[in-house]
């Protein structure tokens, strides 16, 4: 019998189909169709047909991962193609390129959609001749929101007579929160060299314009001691350390060279270095994890743990020596540049070693990682206190720089096993904590924020353990905030993936400015030019302050430009002066206020995604008149593109339109200065215990003592809560015997985003309390209505103030 060519085999498929329609009976079996046995050798390349699930109601700038089909209906090896995305075989990496499959194999496809509304991406898979579609549709454009009824405006309150402090801090600290991840004798800065790819800046004195015209401060610096490292040969007296007699000559040989250097990098790095005052340098897993690893001159770090020498002894020596030798030495000293006052033992350490180790680092713990932070410090401090140097003992070292805080993860297993042991092991060692904040607002189809409650649950954590095992209430550097756009990440440079980062940029660092007493540094991470980090010709480091020109769409050109980042700079360039009361009724509008003498600076940040209508209250300046209004607004396009709008008024705005996830800072300028004759002094309190697990119907109590409560102010009680997503986030509370009404809105998104979210909640409910209901020592009582998760901290702010305060009524 000869096969059936495709028409005869096209004529049975219809004809049974059009029997089982009729309700003939039987349906077309695969082996109908087959050759006898006799023929099975014959090769048959060509499948059965198979299809896609289409997905509407998409995300923008997200990928998509299609079901997966089974290849059936071959004997022999079948041609494989795509076109308009990639696709993956068996679970394997995706590709783009002709290859070939078997029968039984299992094929997935991706594609990422783009920033329009309403729009289809197709990916068409072939194999064997038979191809099939898979599509993606974006959702439809949102509707614009209609005006709200006055009743649905958001209040929002400036009392700009009154200080707001918080543990002692009152003022504007630009050197901590408006800062660059970059240091002042960056290459990069300076157009035409290997680091600008031989290209021009357009503005030919860039470092200048940026850090003075912008008011910007300088951050971190974590390639220049593993550069310095590279250099030095290996004691020989010693192995597994540097040559100290080396470190010296290279080190006063910088140091020299930075002080009378001509070059126009060094003329540049000495006229900023007035913003390069507290720098953060920092270690990276490789070299300095002591695993055999090339140090750059043919040796590595010694291996040796013993009591005399603990793994990691040669590292700290090392750091040390760098600290001592490559930066200027005090009042006594001529040359070279400010010392840095943070020393990162490693960044990211757990990621790397831990989650996704090289062959040679496998088994290591994160307890291994954080007894090296130990040895670390213990040998830094041992040559500082040997040298004497009043300057050395400035620098202040702390670990263990965490990348993915998510301590409700596995139900806390990850607190437990990560971020509480490193304070259990090394916490009384440390000067700091260091923690990295980023937003994914775009991976594999999910949004997972931490702007909002999930940031201030993950502070308040730290916070209190921190306090109940070393006695102190540990300080945090907050060493890298931003995004990663995932569905971007390997894109060419384009404004939606900055607009991105600078929705998280902005809300971010509204969290930081909540605690100007614990917060040593807060860095956004933007980086200069970071050719360093391009991935190909088309593919740049995604995270950069500057672009070339022909990057963007419509422009020609090598010169250096700004890219969007610029934006985040440009809005907040003018702000500072003394922090004074600002309060919005819904925690959604993130607010804060500062006076500098004539002039308030109003800011306002929409964690929202539809635009909110603000009724604005300026309070406090009754006789002083106003003479002028100036509003920046950082907002985005339905094309996701950010903009910056600036516009005058002779008036205050009392009904003020925040659009979606923007950002807004009112500068009002007033005829006489503005009198501070107020204050509002915050103090937070901590329970005395944490991570209780909530059980439906039992009483969580705590005890919050030594409270100080004046006769005017306002308190809020501050509930972190992890559970999984459906559990109640309201429980029913008592403060001293006086039941307290728990709102049902929190700080940012619900976490869950229509099942895309995180896994869980975990964030801060915030809970207005009377402060008549507080005294001295107070006794919390909490009960769930349902079982699971845990209620992770329980603290409590006061504010005391010197008059009484009348939220939401105008003056």
């Amino acid at each position: 019998m000869k096969r059936l060519i495709f028409s005869e085999r096209l004529a049975i498929l219809i004809l049974a189909g059009t029997l089982s329609a009729c309700g003939g009976g039987g349906s077309v079996g695969d082996n109908e169709n087959q050759p006898p046995d006799n023929e099975s050798t014959q090769e048959d390349t060509r499948p059965d047909t198979f299809s896609f699930t289409p997905i509407n109601d998409a995300e923008l700038n997200t990928e998509y991962t299609s079901s997966a089909i089974t290849v059936s209906g071959i004997n022999a090896a079948a041609n494989i193609s795509i076109s308009g995305g990639e696709y993956s075989v068996n679970n394997g990496a995706f590709s783009d390129n002709t290859a070939t499959v078997e029968d039984g194999d299992s094929v997935v496809v991706r594609v990422s959609t783009g920033p329009q509304y309403s729009a289809a991406v197709t990916v068409t898979l072939s194999i064997g001749g038979i191809s099939a579609d898979f599509t993606v549709t974006t959702k439809a454009e949102p509707q614009p929101e209609p005006e709200p009824p006055a009743s649905d405006s958001v209040k929002v309150d400036f009392n700009l007579n009154m200080r707001h402090t918080v543990g002692g801090e009152s003022e504007f600290d630009r050197r901590k929160f408006i800062t660059v991840h970059a240091s002042n004798t960056e290459n990069d800065w300076v157009g035409g060299n290997t680091q600008s790819a031989g290209a021009p800046n357009e503005d030919p004195d860039l470092i200048t314009n940026f850090l003075d015209g912008y008011d910007v401060y300088l951050g971190r610096d974590t390639g220049g001691m593993k550069w310095q490292l590279s250099q030095l040969p290996e004691d020989g007296a010693r192995p597994g350390f540097i040559d100290e007699a080396a470190a010296a000559s290279k080190g006063g040989g910088m140091r020299w060279n930075y002080t009378e250097g001509a070059s126009v990098s060094a003329q540049l790095a000495r006229k900023h270095e007035h913003r390069a005052t507290d720098m953060i340098v920092g270690g990276q897993q490789h070299p300095y994890w002591p695993n055999g690893d090339d140090t750059g001159m043919g040796w590595s770090f010694s291996t040796t743990d013993t009591v005399e020498e603990p793994f990691g002894t040669a590292v700290g020596h090392y750091m040390a020596n760098f600290l001592y030798e490559y930066f200027n030495r005090g009042e006594s000293d001529a040359y070279g540049q400010p010392k840095p006052v943070f020393l990162e033992v490693m960044n990211e350490p757990l990621y790397d070693l831990v989650d996704y180790p090289k062959a040679k680092d496998e088994g290591t713990t994160p307890e291994d990682v954080f007894k090296f932070h130990n040895a670390v410090a213990n040998e830094v401090r041992a040559y500082r206190d040997a040298w004497n140097q009043p300057s050395h003992d400035n620098v202040l070292i702390g670990g263990y720089t965490v990348a993915f805080p998510d301590f409700d993860k596995d139900n806390f297993n990850r607190w437990e096993e990560r971020d509480k042991l490193f304070i259990d092991i090394a916490g009384e060692n440390m000067d700091f904590l260091s923690i990295h904040f980023y937003d994914f607002p775009a991976i594999s189809g999910t949004r997972r924020l931490r702007r909002g409650s999930n940031v201030e649950a993950t502070f308040d954590m730290l916070e209190q353990y921190s306090l109940m095992a070393t006695g102190v209430r540990m300080p945090f550097l907050v060493s890298e905030i931003g995004a990663t756009v995932h569905s971007m990440m390997n894109d060419p440079w384009s404004p939606e993936r900055d607009g991105y980062k600078l929705r998280a940029l902005n809300g971010l660092t509204m969290n930081m400015l909540e605690r100007p007493d614990q917060i040593l540094k807060s860095i956004p991470f933007v980086t200069i030019k970071a050719e360093w980090g391009r991935q190909s010709e088309t593919v740049p480091y995604s995270n950069r302050l500057m672009r070339q020109k022909k990057e963007a769409s419509g422009e020609t050109g090598d010169e250096w430009v700004y890219t969007e980042f610029v934006k985040f700079y440009q809005l907040w360039s003018e702000v500072k002066g003394t922090r004074v009361d600002s309060w919005a009724s819904d925690l959604d509008v993130q607010t804060n206020a500062y006076v500098d003498g004539n002039t308030a600076y109003l800011i306002l940040n929409n964690l929202e995604e539809e635009a909110s209508t603000l009724d604005l209250s300026t309070l406090g300046v009754a006789g002083n008149t106003l003479q002028s209004v100036n509003i920046k607004e950082l907002h985005y396009g339905n094309d996701g593109k950010p903009v910056l709008d600036e516009t005058e008024s002779a008036e205050m705005p009392q009904e003020f339109a925040l659009k979606s996830q923007a950002t807004a800072i009112l500068k009002l300028t007033f005829a006489d200065s503005i009198a501070i004759d107020g204050d509002s002094m915050e103090t937070k309190y901590y329970a005395d215990k944490y991570k209780q697990p909530i059980t439906a119907g039992a009483k969580l109590q705590f005890a919050i003592n030594d409270v100080a409560v004046g006769e005017n102010g306002e308190a809020v009680l501050r509930l972190g809560i992890g559970r999984d997503h459906g559990k109640s986030l309201a429980p029913n509370v008592t403060i001293n015997g006086n039941t307290v009404s728990v709102p049902e809105d929190y700080q940012g998104y619900d976490q869950y985003y229509n099942g895309k979210g995180r896994p869980q909640y975990f964030g801060v409910i915030e809970i207005p309390v009377d402060i008549a209901y507080l005294s001295q020592n107070n006794t919390i009582e909490v009960v769930f209505d349902d079982d699971g998760g845990f209620l992770s901290t329980a603290t409590m702010q006061v504010f005391n103030t010197t008059a009484p305060l009348s939220r939401g009524a105008r003056e």
